[in-house]
This record gives C-alpha cells, sequence and structure tokens, in this order.
C-alpha cells in the first residue's frame, strides 16, 4: 500500500469519529499534513505515491527539510507535524506493512515559546478604551471574557445558556468541554465575565452566550486595539487565555488546579502555557521568608 493510500484511509475512519470520539481540530491537522506529504512526494520523487515498504529513513529528514525550505513552516509547526506523521508510519508497523522504524534516527525538539499576556495595567487600559464600533466593543468584550474564564475563542463560541449551572457552593460556572481536547473544562464565572454575559443576553441566536465574530473578524479588531492601547503585547485570543492563566498563578493558585480549569490533558501543558512571573516568585520568596524567620533568627546567632 501506498503512504498516501493508507494515510487517505487512516482520516477518512478519524473523520466518521468526529463530534464523538475524535475532535475536528485534529482531523483538521492530520489533513493538513497529508496535503504537506502529498506536496512533497509529487516534487521530490516526481510520483503520485511511495509504497510503505519502499521507504527509508531518508524519507522522514527529507520531509522535515522541505516542511522547514518549501514550505516555510516554524520549528514548533514542523515539530507538531513531524509527530502527526510518525503516528501515521506507526500505525503502518502495526499493521505489518512497514517493517522498520523510519524515526529511530531522527532527532527533533519542541523549542519552547513565550506566549505573552496582559498585565493587569494593559488589561484596565483595554476596558477603559472607547470602542469606534459595535463590533470593536463586542470583540474587546469576548476577549476580556478569555481573559477572565480562560476558554479559547472556539469554546466560548459554542457557549450555550445551558452550559451555566448553579453548583453547590451557590456561584454561577461553567461547565463545559473543551473543544480542542474534549476534556471536561469547568469555570467559576467572576464579575467581568458575568456582567459581560449579562450585557449580552438574548443578543446571540439559537441560545448562544455571545454573538461571536468570524475569528478574521476579530484578529482584526484585536489589533487595532492593541495599536490603540499601545499594547506590548500582539493580541490574540491565546494571549487572553494566558492572561487568565498568568493571572492566576499571580493570585496564588496551584498548577494542578488551573491545568483542570483549562482543560488540559497533561499538567506538563500548563507548565509551558502559564508563566510565572518574578512578582509571583517574589511573593513566594517572602511567604518563604517570614516562614523562614525564626530559624534563621538562630542560625544568625551562631554565624
Amino acid at each position: 500500500m501506498g503512504v498516501l493510500d493508507f494515510f487517505s484511509r487512516h482520516n477518512q475512519e478519524f473523520y466518521k469519529k468526529v463530534g464523538y470520539s475524535r475532535s475536528k481540530v485534529t482531523y483538521d491537522r492530520y489533513q493538513t499534513v497529508f496535503r504537506h506529504l502529498e506536496r512533497y512526494i509529487h516534487s521530490k520523487y516526481k510520483k503520485q505515491d511511495l509504497q510503505l515498504g519502499g521507504l527509508r529513513h531518508s524519507f522522514v529528514g527529507g520531509f522535515d527539510d522541505w516542511l522547514r525550505s518549501n514550505a516555510g513552516l516554524a520549528p514548533n509547526s514542523v515539530w507538531n507535524y513531524m509527530i502527526t506523521l510518525k503516528h501515521i508510519l506507526s500505525l503502518a508497523q502495526d499493521e505489518g506493512l512497514l517493517k522498520v522504524n523510519l524515526f529511530s534516527s531522527y532527532i527533533n525538539r519542541y523549542t519552547p515559546v513565550d506566549r505573552g499576556y496582559l498585565s493587569e495595567e494593559e488589561l484596565l487600559r483595554l476596558m477603559q478604551e472607547p470602542p469606534a464600533s459595535a463590533v470593536e466593543e463586542l470583540v474587546r468584550d469576548v476577549f476580556l471574557f478569555s481573559a477572565f474564564t480562560g476558554l479559547s475563542y472556539v469554546d466560548i463560541k459554542e457557549l450555550r445558556t445551558g452550559n451555566l449551572r448553579k453548583l453547590f457552593d451557590g456561584n454561577w460556572w461553567i461547565v463545559t468541554r473543551r473543544h480542542k481536547t474534549r476534556v471536561d473544562s469547568n469555570v467559576r464565572l467572576l464579575d467581568v465575565p458575568l456582567r459581560l454575559i449579562e450585557k449580552y443576553r438574548d443578543a446571540a441566536p439559537d441560545g448562544r452566550l455571545f454573538p461571536v465574530p468570524s475569528n478574521n473578524c476579530c484578529n482584526e479588531h484585536l489589533h487595532e486595539l492593541e495599536r490603540r492601547c499601545g499594547l506590548r503585547t500582539h493580541l490574540t485570543f491565546h494571549v487572553g487565555r494566558h492572561t487568565f492563566a498568568t493571572l492566576a498563578l499571580n493570585r496564588g493558585m496551584p498548577i494542578e488546579t488551573l491545568s483542570r480549569i483549562l482543560g488540559h490533558t497533561n499538567i506538563r501543558t500548563t507548565q509551558i502555557y502559564a508563566k510565572i512571573t518574578n512578582k509571583k516568585i517574589s511573593q513566594d520568596m517572602a511567604v518563604l521568608a517570614e516562614g523562614l524567620s525564626e530559624v534563621e533568627g538562630k542560625l544568625l546567632i551562631q554565624i
């Protein structure tokens, strides 16, 4: 069987499970990698497909090079796509269609990226900036909702009144699952998101909480707000999510709790995503200094 035939078959089977046990986001990534692999084979090997049994280790290294040079992808995108290809080829091995591990000598590592976040002062500046239009005001408010809940753009877009619950503690919560990972993500609503929900009550169709514009529309208005507010960070909804994580850590939220709220499947994702600031380190050191003051006092006498 050809590698593209096998990859295509996998994607077709995967698509049947989207919405049940598989994510549309993951399916889209498989499709993207498939298209890159197809162009790579057509351009380098001048063939429509390559037989799995005839693949060599150079095939993997060549695809990596092609993604960087011809597709112009960033290092972390290459890392992500190569992991996807590795999974496909491992499935082919499991079916006995590929006899060797083509990734045995391949080395590539993820490069941590500073995702950026807004400080409390910058958040206040954004909230106080007069919107230029009703659409810009809506986009700003949806971004603020993300910054105070940690929810992503697509998760906010899918929220409905049925996701609002008053739980055992007497507070209102968002009870949902992350679109990307299908992991439970329950968030208590603070005053700002509660007021935003009330502001847009009955403004969206189908019982949605917000009439969220398209992603492109949101990005255009966020960039304009970023410019007018003089923000140092390039505004995206990822920044809103990261802002929530940073605010939570700075206020002493344990990273295990934050990981559950963000809907991460692995706490290592949270450790990458949530940046601990110098302010938080200073606060933690102050607590440590107070706790060790008595011990230090006794030691100082001996020094």
